[in-house]
């Protein structure tokens, strides 16, 4: 039997398998130096890769980072996912909705690495309003995901929420940020269930209070915007 000779990789291929390769490493050194620490040089190098391969496939050091972070926020989203395959959807509204937010809060204690290092890159997008305008609409995706699960918990509420399903994914999500930082710095007092106790609270709440009460202040806020 003739064996004929191995196919070629084709260019498109190799480029996608290179850059895969350039993520996965650039993701382990920012997260082990931090964003101003790394350099090109090294996540190449550990790559086994020529600092030019970075160059082809990334306009630098914050495009690398950018295309990391949009592995982080994919990652999550499937990680939020798996809160509701797992409970089902026979489960408790309150309970659906509270593991969102005790997942965000188990992540972030068994890897605060990668919570210090988006602020880090966020300070330094800060002064750089196209890249923080860059960052930003990747971060939105995360947040859209969870206006998705609350326009999916108001449909079985069956009232007008007080807010927007963006906007409540908004406070919420600043919520869970801010509750991670007040845990780097303070950590003895903040409990790894306050967010989840918080979000069943929220859910509990509009529920009992039926179309009434949320349909009203959903007017009030309309009213008051004319």
């Amino acid at each position: 039997m003739t064996i004929g000779p191995k196919k070629r990789e084709s260019r498109s291929v190799k480029q996608a398998r290179t850059r895969a390769a350039l993520i996965a490493t650039a993701a382990g050194v920012f997260a082990r130096r931090g964003y101003a620490a790394a350099s090109v040089e090294e996540i190449a190098e550990q790559a086994g890769y020529s600092h030019g391969a970075v160059y082809s496939n990334f306009d630098g050091k914050a495009d690398l980072f950018l295309a990391v972070f949009e592995d982080y926020v994919a990652g999550r989203a499937r990680e939020l996912a798996a809160t509701q395959a797992d409970l089902g959807e026979d489960a408790a509204l309150e309970a659906r909705a509270r593991a969102l937010a005790d997942q965000w809060m188990e992540r972030f204690a068994r890897d605060r690495e990668s919570f210090v290092l988006h602020m880090e890159f966020i300070a330094h997008a800060g002064r750089d309003p196209e890249l923080a305008e860059r960052f930003g609409a990747r971060s939105a995706a995360l947040r859209q995901a969870v206006a998705h699960y609350i326009s999916g918990f108001q449909a079985e509420i069956g009232a007008e929420l007080p807010f927007p399903s963006e906007d409540l994914a908004l406070i919420l999500r600043s919520l869970g940020i801010g509750l991670a930082v007040e845990a780097l710095l303070s950590p003895d007092d903040v409990r790894p269930d306050l967010y989840g106790d918080f979000v069943e609270l929220l859910v509990a709440t509009l529920r009992q209070g039926g179309a009434g009460e949320t349909e009203g202040l959903a007017a009030g806020r309309k009213k008051g915007r004319r």
